[in-house]
């Protein structure tokens, strides 16, 4: 049983080293190919020095960066999770409509288990969807004008929003699974210190009361 409890562990370990290492090679591009570039500013007639993920040489390079970027990035897994997680929906919801409920309590709960279920993979899948959209749209209009600059404030602001989604995304997951699935809810509240010595407290109270 200890085998095959560090056998999985290494091959969660293996994975999670390999997403590293794919990450890090699809951002050596940019690494490489950034420079100092001055900037110019035709509204108010100023130029400034910035940093670039390309180089100003090669007007087709960030087009073609930024495509790959949205395919790679968003498309792909936007696709692949969508695909995925509609059939565990799919299989969820069918499972439970297969299974009796003729006056049995614990079958209708597990029922309504399993469609909370899908109904929380579904907000996932959205929630991937909505938060880096926003992020791909800039890069992609910045990479079809990356001689201009847009300094407006809509452009601005519309960039802070975009990249405060992205990075929400990273942590809005459990949250999510805290609003919508009991069983994570109720595990999570277990391990909180103040959570934790109320069931302290209750567990010795039911064990005097016996």
């Amino acid at each position: 049983m200890e085998i095959q409890a560090s056998h999985a562990l290494m091959k969660i370990c293996v994975r999670a080293a390999i997403i590293w290492i794919v990450s890090m090679l699809l951002a050596i591009p940019e690494a490489v190919f950034s420079d100092l570039h001055p900037f110019h500013d035709k509204g108010t007639n100023k130029t400034f020095i910035s940093c670039a993920p390309y180089p100003h040489s090669d007007g087709l390079h960030p087009k073609i960066h930024s495509m790959a970027s949205f395919l790679i990035f968003y498309i792909i897994p936007l696709s692949v999770i969508s695909v995925y997680y509609y059939f565990i929906a799919k299989n969820l919801i069918r499972s439970a409509y297969n299974i009796p409920v003729e006056g049995n309590v614990h079958v209708r709960k597990q029922i309504e288990s399993r469609k909370r279920l899908a109904r929380t993979v579904l907000v996932f899948v959205c929630l991937f969807a909505f938060c880096w959209l926003p992020t791909h749209i800039i890069y992609l209009y910045r990479s079809y004008h990356y001689s201009e600059v847009d300094t407006s404030v809509l452009h601005f602001i519309a960039s802070i929003c975009a990249r405060i989604l992205a990075f929400t995304n990273s942590c809005v997951n459990p949250f999510a699974l805290y609003l919508l699935s009991k069983s994570f809810r109720k595990q999570f509240n277990n391990q909180l210190p103040c959570c934790r010595a109320r069931l302290l407290i209750r567990s010795h109270s039911m064990a005097r009361s016996t």
